[in-house]
């Protein structure tokens, strides 16, 4: 950039500061009106440079409907991806989980109710990878001690194993060696049959028969006293439930590689007989009794992956890449975008289009990031802990085209003003505030600008995120209720903007020209 061009972008930036009008914003044409007959609206496009990088985010938020749980070598990083995944099952009000303790006829050496069998059920409808290969896994429960809080923010890097029941960190109480083509009841993943195919875990008796000794325990406690007079509340709520009752398991692959399965319904079960009302004759039959683990509790997942480096280190492209965290950085020329050239003109739109590379290798398993997420850098760990949703302002979201093999945003332009006020103001109040110097001169203002944004060298980057998109299918536009991150198993390389080869984005500028003149 040209040095004066530079200085006049500096005194731009305290222009603002002091409300002198740069004119409208993005698709703001308020200041504008309607121009008198002797005045003209003219645009104007400008194609300028945006840099790219490929940096991995230090944290994941593990908050995904789905849960994952396999082991896959990854043919890109060299390694291994190893996927395990912990979780809770909810309690819903007002349902009786088991009939009357007299019509229960399973019964143990002392005669209480018991369970014939417990398995845990894990259904699954992905798979990536081999769906004939073997893996091995095993099932701890957790601690009833330390349950995980729903307050609280768990990554796809926390340490679920610290969350084992004490005693049982090396000796699960169950193990399973499973495909991903389920075998005994004959349902594929890969095929739309609709029969979703399952992982089923043995569990000890014992698992369940605490459940239904606890259950029958709170109904004595709780007999004749109203819902709100409960002394007993195991089966009231969820929170009292892991608490007291069930803190949940932890599933974890100890063996073999090759598949990894997405989990969308884990449920534990409870086999046992009870008499059953059946045409006026009470028979004994064969009943069960389920808990499901939903959204309001808690499934984290917990991914392991061998170095990432030689592609965090590749000059050729940028990579995207779940579910390790790889995404790509973007800066934008902001400076040049409110350049000395465009003092006189409204900023209209900025678009952005980032082209994706084929894939270098056919029968790869890796998918391609369907959505992308572009926000600022400084706010992804705020954007995911407050799950929040793209305002079109700072965060923007952008779905694969595929005839075209590109992801378009089309209009970030009051992202750019966004970047340039915020720097104004935050100059400005160094220089007024810290610095109490009330009317600085253009020297002052052009050096501690050059001051900050070395100290805050991410004031103009972006990253580009891939993203699970929630929509609302009932309202018009379908709109965006809620964003994850994507933890499947995906895979892209972009066009990577250099000195040499930059990315190119369109601004276009509006200008009224003619007519009176402000001097």
């Amino acid at each position: 950039m040209k040095i004066n061009s530079f200085y006049h972008n500096i005194l731009f930036v305290a222009a603002i500061i002091f409300s002198v009008s740069l004119g409208s914003c993005t698709e703001n044409t308020g200041n504008i009106g309607i121009p008198p007959s002797n005045e003209t609206i003219k645009t104007s496009v400008e194609i300028l440079n945006v840099y790219s990088s490929t940096i991995k985010l230090d944290s994941i938020e593990a908050n995904s409907a789905a849960s994952y749980l396999g082991s896959i070598y990854d043919p890109e990083t060299n390694g291994k991806i190893i996927a395990n995944f912990l979780t809770q099952f909810a309690i819903l009000e007002d349902v009786k989980y088991f009939p009357h303790r007299d019509s229960i006829t399973s019964r143990d050496d002392n005669g209480n109710p018991c369970c014939d069998s417990v398995f845990l059920q894990f259904n699954f409808s992905k798979y990536f990878g081999d769906v004939n290969t073997p893996l091995k896994l095993a099932v701890y429960p957790l601690d009833f001690s330390k349950p995980l809080c729903e307050d609280s923010v768990y990554y796809t890097t926390t340490n679920l194993k610290r969350f084992i029941r004490p005693g049982y960190e090396n000796n699960p109480i169950a193990t399973k060696v499973f495909t991903a083509y389920d075998r005994i009841n004959g349902s594929d993943p890969s095929s739309s049959s609709g029969n979703y195919p399952s992982i089923k875990i043995p569990l000890p008796t014992s698992e369940g028969n605490f459940i239904m000794s606890e259950y029958f325990k709170y109904q004595d406690d709780n007999k004749g006293l109203s819902f709100s007079q409960h002394i007993n509340k195991n089966f009231d709520d969820s929170y009292h439930f892991i608490r007291n009752v069930l803190p949940g398991y932890y599933a974890e692959i100890i063996n073999g590689e090759g598949v990894i399965v997405s989990v969308f319904v884990d449920a534990l079960y409870l086999l046992y007989n009870s008499k059953i009302l059946n045409d006026s004759i009470y028979e004994d039959l064969p009943s069960y009794t389920v808990f499901a683990g939903t959204q309001e509790v808690i499934q984290s997942c917990e991914f392991s992956q061998s170095d990432v480096s030689r592609i965090l280190d590749d000059e050729t492209c940028t990579w995207l890449k779940t579910p390790v965290g790889i995404c790509t950085e973007l800066t934008l020329p902001i400076d040049e975008i409110f350049s000395e050239s465009h003092k006189n003109d409204s900023l209209s739109r900025i678009d952005l289009m980032l082209t994706r590379y084929n894939k270098v290798q056919t029968g790869d398993q890796f998918n391609i990031p369907q959505n992308l997420l572009l926000l600022r850098k400084s706010e992804v760990s705020k954007f995911f802990r407050e799950r929040n949703i793209p305002n079109n302002i700072t965060s923007f979201v952008s779905t694969f085209q595929s005839v075209y093999n590109t992801y378009d945003f089309s209009n970030i332009g009051q992202l750019a003003m966004y970047m340039f006020k915020e720097r104004a103001a935050a100059v400005m109040s160094y220089i007024n505030d810290e610095l109490k110097i009330a009317n600085p001169t253009e020297e002052q203002i052009i050096e501690y600008t050059r001051e900050w944004s070395k100290i805050n060298p991410d004031w103009n980057k972006c990253c580009l995120i891939p993203v699970d998109v929630t929509r609302n299918s009932t309202t018009q536009n379908e709109d965006i209720t809620s964003i994850t991150h994507d933890l499947s198993l995906t895979s892209a390389r972009l066009v990577k903007g250099t000195k040499e080869n930059p990315i190119r984005i369109q601004v276009y500028y509006t200008r009224v020209s003619g007519g009176p003149t402000n001097e």
